[in-house]
């Protein structure tokens, strides 16, 4: 999930705390999940290996709603030739009772050494399983591996580790378990419990409302949401609400959205900025104009608008408005991130240095995919700098990016290109964009 997506989903995102090193040192960039920890990291193994155990232990990501970690860290794993059991002490300690944050890492990247077909990664996923922190976690990483060699004898181990109440949450809760296919069938035949648990949760399944991801209908339910909650703060009339037309209904959620993301529930902030974001008139970029900046529900609300509405005059504004946020440190990530996407919009090729400067040093993931699209419009050597440090970032998406925009005349990022086609463990539209370049290029 991007954060121009993710956002208008989330009120106030899940942040995670961790003590930074320098953006330049092996460790900072393995944190950060830079493409460019791999060359060093190969230099350097034994203490790559310690800094890359450490990472998954100590999950580094600023937000792990959305940032990744997993391809990359499933790589320094692999090549630095990393002890699989080092990686438990992400599940060694207290487990949350709401969900073991603390082994999404670990769980991921030897999910992904499985694929890659590296031993002992799915025998270090029993493990885990065995710990009883989280049923639903466990089974999620397991059960793609059900005909591998170390799985044999799962059935056995799930019935000894979980109880009743425990099998029918996680397949009640856990949607994305397709209880026709392997191994749930031959599951239930072998065992009365899985029979009877699964019963109960296709019939727990069927009676639940499916959700619609309409987007049409998301937007009308987000306006109608915004229109009832202004109704009943008295900032409109029912009568009035009912009368609007699409011009009039920007003019009112102009006017009634300052008192709305001060006052209201998150759920009614969340409705406000997405119908905001919606806006493009010259009448939404006055308002955006008139009430942007870095502190503040409105303000922010107004920067995301303005980000997207701003015309070519405004962009030295943008940038210094981006300046501040950078000066101001991690607590102005998401306002970096818009500000950098406007930059790119408007092509202001004089925040290049500064855009430089975040992708070098941003601890979010997230905001280095942002600015490598920026840069590849702003930087005339994108293609053949960032742009191949990209292929080998964390985020898929940057990847993906990168596949499309670096040079390869050099014989090693076609290599590279090469490799991303064939591996398992990347992500299809990767590898799919990947096998297409190389065929452009012969």
């Amino acid at each position: 999930m991007s954060m121009d997506e993710g956002d208008d989903d989330t009120d106030d995102p899940e942040s995670g705390e961790s003590s930074w090193a320098e953006p330049s040192t092996l460790l900072g960039m393995i944190q950060r999940g830079r493409g460019a920890c791999l060359r060093d990291a190969r230099a350097q193994p034994a203490v790559a290996g310690q800094f890359v155990v450490d990472c998954i232990v100590r999950d580094p990501r600023w937000d792990r709603q959305v940032e990744q970690r997993g391809w990359l860290y499933a790589t320094l794993v692999a090549d630095l030739g990393v002890d699989l059991s080092r990686l438990c002490a992400a599940y060694s300690g207290p487990a949350d009772p709401y969900g073991d944050a603390d082994a999404w890492l670990a769980t991921g990247v030897l999910g992904l050494l499985a694929r890659r077909g590296v031993d002992g990664a799915v025998t270090e996923l029993r493990h885990y399983l065995r710990s009883g922190r989280d049923l639903d976690q466990a089974l999620d990483a397991l059960i793609p591996f059900i005909d591998h060699p170390e799985a044999e004898g799962l059935l056995d181990e799930v019935l000894e580790v979980a109880d009743d109440e425990q099998l029918e949450s996680a397949l009640t809760s856990y949607r994305w378990f397709d209880l026709s296919r392997p191994p749930w069938p031959d599951w239930r035949g072998a065992s009365a419990r899985i029979e009877r648990v699964i019963a109960v949760a296709e019939q727990t399944r069927a009676a639940r409302e499916r959700p619609v991801f309409d987007r049409a209908a998301r937007e009308a339910a987000a306006r109608e949401r915004v229109l009832r909650a202004a109704i009943e703060s008295d900032l409109i009339t029912a009568a009035s609400a009912s009368e609007l037309t699409e011009e009039r209904w920007e003019t009112t959620l102009l006017a009634i959205a300052p008192d709305l993301l001060q006052e209201s529930p998150s759920v009614i902030r969340i409705a406000v900025r997405r119908c905001l974001k919606k806006l493009r008139s010259p009448h939404a970029l006055t308002w955006a104009r008139a009430n942007a900046a870095l502190d503040g529900a409105v303000a922010w609300a107004a920067l995301r608008l303005f980000a997207d509405v701003a015309e070519t005059s405004d962009a030295p504004w943008l940038l210094e408005l981006l300046t501040e946020a950078v000066a101001r440190g991690n607590d102005y990530l998401y306002q970096q991130y818009d500000l950098v996407a406007a930059l790119g919009r408007l092509d202001h090729v004089a925040g290049l240095a500064t855009v430089e400067g975040i992708f070098d040093n941003t601890v979010y993931s997230v905001l280095r995919k942002q600015c490598a699209m920026t840069l590849s419009r702003l930087a005339p050597d994108f293609a053949e700098g960032r742009a191949v440090e990209c292929l080998d970032d964390c985020e898929s998406e940057t990847r993906e990016f990168a596949v499309a925009h670096a040079d390869m005349s050099a014989p090693e990022v076609c290599e590279r290109i090469g490799r991303m086609a064939d591996d398992p463990t990347e992500d299809d539209d990767n590898r799919r964009a990947a096998a297409a370049r190389i065929l452009q290029r012969r």
